[in-house]
Parts: C-alpha cells; sequence; structure tokens
C-alpha cells in the first residue's frame, strides 16, 4: 500500500511537471528571440560557418539560417503550436524533420523528432535531435544527432551528441 502511494505521488508530480513544462512553450520562444543576430560557429574540423536568426511573421516565428558555404544553407522555423514549441529544420538533403522541444535540463532545450516531410529519401539522413544551451550573452552550444532515413541507426551530425559546437555573437 506504502509503494502504491509513492507511486501514485509520483504520477502525479511528473503529471504536474508536464502541465507546467507545456505552458512555457511561449516564455522559451521568448528567450529564444535572444538569438536574434548573427552568430559564427567552429566544427570540430575548424571549418567556421555563419548562423544567422531574426524574427518573421510578426513575431512568431524565429529564423534560423546557417550558410555553410556558398550556395548551401539550411533554414530551422521555431514557432509555438499551442503548447508546443516547435522547430522544423529544412536541410540541403532535401528532408523536413519536426522536432519538438521535449524538455529543459540546466538550461539545455533539448528537441526530439516529432514527424516530418522526406523522411525515406534513399541514401540521405535526418536530424532526429538536438539540444541548444547558452553560455552567456554572447555564446551558445549546440549538438545535432542524425538517423539514416529509414533505419533505426543513429549517427552524431557533428560529433558525438554530447560534444557541442560553440558559437559567438558576431559584433
Amino acid at each position: 500500500m506504502k509503494h502504491r502511494a509513492v507511486s501514485l505521488c509520483l504520477a502525479i508530480l511528473l503529471q504536474c511537471s508536464n502541465v507546467a513544462f507545456a505552458a512555457n512553450a511561449h516564455e522559451v520562444f521568448g528567450r529564444l528571440g535572444g538569438l536574434v543576430g548573427d552568430w559564427e560557429g567552429v566544427f570540430a574540423n575548424g571549418r567556421r560557418h555563419s548562423v544567422n536568426y531574426r524574427l518573421s511573421a510578426g513575431g512568431t516565428v524565429l529564423v534560423e539560417t546557417w550558410a555553410l558555404a556558398p550556395g548551401r544553407e539550411s533554414l530551422t522555423l521555431y514557432y509555438v503550436d499551442g503548447d508546443d514549441l516547435l522547430a522544423t529544420h529544412y536541410c540541403p538533403q532535401g528532408t523536413q524533420p519536426r522536432l519538438k522541444l521535449v524538455g529543459e535540463k540546466g538550461g539545455r532545450l533539448q528537441f526530439e523528432l516529432l514527424d516530418g516531410g522526406n523522411l525515406g529519401l534513399a541514401g540521405k539522413s535526418h536530424q532526429q535531435s538536438f539540444w541548444l544551451q547558452w553560455d552567456g550573452g554572447d555564446g551558445y552550444r549546440r549538438s545535432e544527432t542524425y538517423v539514416e532515413n529509414a533505419s533505426s541507426t543513429t549517427k552524431p551530425g557533428r560529433g558525438d551528441p554530447e560534444v557541442a559546437v560553440s558559437y559567438k555573437r558576431v559584433r
């Protein structure tokens, strides 16, 4: 009986924390707006790339544009849908995974795949998850994990998912 009562209390606490978390999608989106501007990142191989953030659609969408190489960019759109914060990633591989914010721990925003377009394209991969964490006002870190299309095998997008790329604001 005591074990059941403890389990019930834990279940109620978890449910309450999910409700409280869901209500914060707008607040987290507001914090993401602090990224507006230009950033530079350096991959593990030393290759530099730039990322730009801007608000669009009356401030309801955060547009993230990655300039990976001349003529090669990717785009991620962040937006609130009901109680959820979503991110749709438009990849140069032709995939459009849609990810959902599933949690925040220690300032790290964790997004996981919800669904998406062209996730079955042969010979391609798609973003399965990513996390983003501020290092202070002028820096953040990000790590991405990719999955081969039509496969359950995960492979890191840019190294180990615990090893992130660091970004610094460009003044």
